[in-house]
């Protein structure tokens, strides 16, 4: 037969007797069980109302109390607590703490509890969680979904019963029970487990609020004590109620306790205690001031700077009680911004000294330019500030440059573009060529790039006017139909141009290096020689000269030569020499010059038989060119004398003939043989 309800919160002791006691004295034992559930709950409750549950280890005394308190007045053999597992939602480990009557018979059902980890959809614990309400299972053995059924039949355990405990929100923790008996549920047993846990549910209330006041309490101390900063709390009046140990450091006083009853207004320098008591004013209407800056004077007269914020203590009833305020050594910062104020003006100094354009960009835009900059562009400085800055950069390099300084403010470790000539246009439209430097600075909190630029118009018009310069030199060098060596002060051909030594029959690069003697006729050499001495010696003056070259196949041309020494690019002296080809003049010249002989011959042959009108020798040889038919130009090319002069001889000569013209004068001469 099965124990009744009344049986089930009775203990062990009484549970036999009970059972042979006559039906009519039921009820009155009824009443009584009621009555010891009633002592029960008291019990607990007072319990958990006086036990130390500011801490963790209140809580776990007061549970472990109940677990011990329940089980002896029900007298079932297995009590146990689950509580939430560390860093998780919704899991559920044991507490350890359990009430055990027979620990050897009950240790496999123990490592099996301890072993389990519970959320709201496993086992009778699992049910409690998920509905939040005591539950009662009859027979474990038979209770589908109850994972330790196993290890509860080997400990003879039968019956169960769970209820939760409350705490805020979620469930602070899981009590459960086993009897070693199949028991119905009893509705009473159940309401008392609902009061106990409501009690318990309160501790952990007040035990959490407890651990969050002292936490509060103690990170506000860790706070203050480490600030680095001074905290004071003073009265309304201004007197110092409590302190940090930085606070009594700030004015020079040996610690906290020092600091106790002084006036905070005695530690502000006279000149800004009246605007120190207007803020305490406005504080005290408006509930704080923030960053306010105040000389403040140690104990010994020194002075520091310091940055004031203050907020009004209020009562529970919203009344002014007290001010805290949080007072920085600002010493360090003043310093570092006079420092930073004097770099800056030492910058702005010597960038509007310097003559290079000096920018610096940051954030899309130039923050500073100096003077020279605005001459430059002939922007103003305020209007380099406000327009954009790309505006003044030439379309032919704006896009490849904007990706560039892009790169730079995405990638930290990408140098902004720097070391190169770009072109820019001015507000009136002019192009002008500028060389552009620029590194990464840190200005004003931020990441800019500093730039400076030099107008190089000039040199770049320069440069094209050189290799201007440089490509009619090379025309004229190279292919003009003359002879052109440069030589050096050894002698040595340093460049000779293409038509030069195609005359010789050379390629350049066969005669560069060479001596230039070399190419000279061996009897001619000693002359020139002496010829390119000269030169050297007298830098700057023309010499001319006529000489005979020897080309690779042996073949001796003559030519006429102009050559001046002078400088190169890198001051080392130099010979440049100009030659013309006279070969033919030469041969012409020699031809001539036979041929005259030969004419001079008979005109002296003739002059010897007497029979020539009393002409003279030059007038005789005139008389020859003109019976041959030469004009007067080529007489003159001839005889090496000029038209006039021929003019005047034939003219001599038609008077001593008696002649009235040239052909009259030229047959008669024949005819009388003078011409032989």
């Amino acid at each position: 037969m099965r124990p009744s309800s009344a049986a089930g919160i009775c203990t062990v002791a009484d549970r036999s007797d009970e059972m042979k006691e006559p039906e009519q004295s039921r009820s009155h034992k009824t009443k009584g069980a009621k009555g010891q559930l009633q002592e029960l709950i008291d019990v607990i409750a007072l319990r958990a109302s006086t036990a130390g549950v500011a801490e963790v280890q209140g809580i776990e005394d007061a549970l472990r109390f109940v677990v011990d308190r329940i089980c002896r007045h029900t007298g079932w053999p297995v009590g146990h607590v689950y509580m939430p597992a560390p860093a998780s939602e919704d899991e559920y480990v044991s507490a350890g703490i359990w009430h055990l009557d027979d620990a050897a018979a009950l240790e496999r059902f123990r490592k099996a509890t301890e072993q389990t980890r519970l959320n709201g959809d496993v086992g009778l614990p699992g049910r409690v969680l998920s509905s939040g309400r005591p539950a009662w299972v009859v027979d474990v053995g038979q209770e589908p979904g109850f994972p330790r059924a196993a290890a509860a039949r080997r400990a003879g355990l039968k019956s169960a019963v769970a209820f939760p405990i409350q705490a805020g929100e979620r469930t602070g923790a899981v009590v459960e029970f086993f009897s070693r008996e199949v028991m119905e549920a009893n509705e009473h047993l159940l309401e008392a487990m609902v009061s106990i846990g409501t009690e318990l549910g309160r501790a952990f209330e007040r035990s959490r609020e407890l651990s969050m006041a002292q936490q509060a309490a103690e990170l506000y101390r860790s706070v203050v004590e480490t600030s680095p900063d001074a905290i004071m709390v003073t009265d309304l009046n201004g007197r110092v109620l409590m302190c940090n140990q930085q606070a009594a450091a700030h004015h020079g006083a040996e610690g906290p306790e020092a600091m106790l009853g002084l006036s905070g207004f005695d530690f502000v320098a006279p000149e800004d205690r009246e605007r120190a008591v207007e803020n305490a004013r406005r504080t005290l209407e408006t509930g704080g001031v923030r960053n306010v800056e105040y000389t403040l004077v140690r104990r010994d007269g020194s002075r520091i700077p310091a940055e004031l914020s203050a907020s009004l203590i209020r009562d529970p009833q919203g009344q002014p009680r007290a001010f805290i305020a949080v007072v920085r050594n600002v010493a360090e910062r003043k310093k570092s911004e006079d420092a930073l104020r004097q770099s800056e003006e030492k910058f702005r100094t010597l960038t509007e000294m310097n003559a290079a354009a000096t920018f610096v960009f940051k954030k899309g835009r130039l923050v500073y330019a100096n003077s020279a900059a605005a001459e430059m562009t002939g922007y103003s400085v305020d209007e380099l500030l406000t327009i954009d800055p790309w505006k003044t950069v030439h379309p032919d390099f704006r896009e490849s440059l904007e990706e560039a300084w892009r790169a730079t403010f995405e990638r930290p470790d990408q140098p902004p573009p720097s070391g190169f000539e770009v072109k820019i246009v001015t507000k009136d439209g002019d192009e002008r060529w500028v060389e552009y430097s620029a590194d990464l600075v840190d200005w004003e909190g931020g990441r800019g790039v500093l730039g400076t630029a030099y107008d190089v118009t000039e040199r770049k018009q320069a440069e094209q006017a050189l290799r201007d310069s440089e490509e009619r030199y090379r025309v004229m060098y190279q292919d003009n139909p003359s002879m052109y060596f440069t030589v050096d002060a050894a002698g040595r051909v340093l460049s000779v141009n293409q038509f030069g030594a195609e005359q010789l029959g050379y390629a350049p690069e066969e005669l560069a290096g060479t001596p230039v003697l070399e190419i000279f006729y061996d009897e001619d050499k000693e002359d020139i020689a002496r010829q390119l001495q000269l030169c050297m010696d007298t830098p700057g003056k023309m010499s001319h000269w006529e000489c005979r070259k020897v080309r690779k196949d042996g073949e001796v041309v003559w030519v006429k030569e102009a050559a001046r020494a002078t400088l190169d690019v890198n001051g080392e002296l130099i010979v440049l020499i100009v030659c013309e080809d006279i070969t033919e003049r030469r041969r012409m010249e020699e031809e001539l010059r036979k041929a005259r002989e030969e004419l001079e011959g008979k005109v002296e042959r003739q002059m010897q038989q007497g029979r020539a009108y009393g002409l003279t020798f030059r007038e005789l040889t005139v008389l020859h060119l003109v019976a041959a038919g030469n004009s007067d130009r080529e007489m003159a090319d001839k005889l090496g004398i000029s038209p006039l002069t021929v003019s005047k001889h034939v003219a001599n000569i038609l008077s001593k003939m008696g002649a009235s013209s040239r052909s009259e004068a030229s047959a008669r001469a024949v005819r009388e043989a003078l011409l032989v």
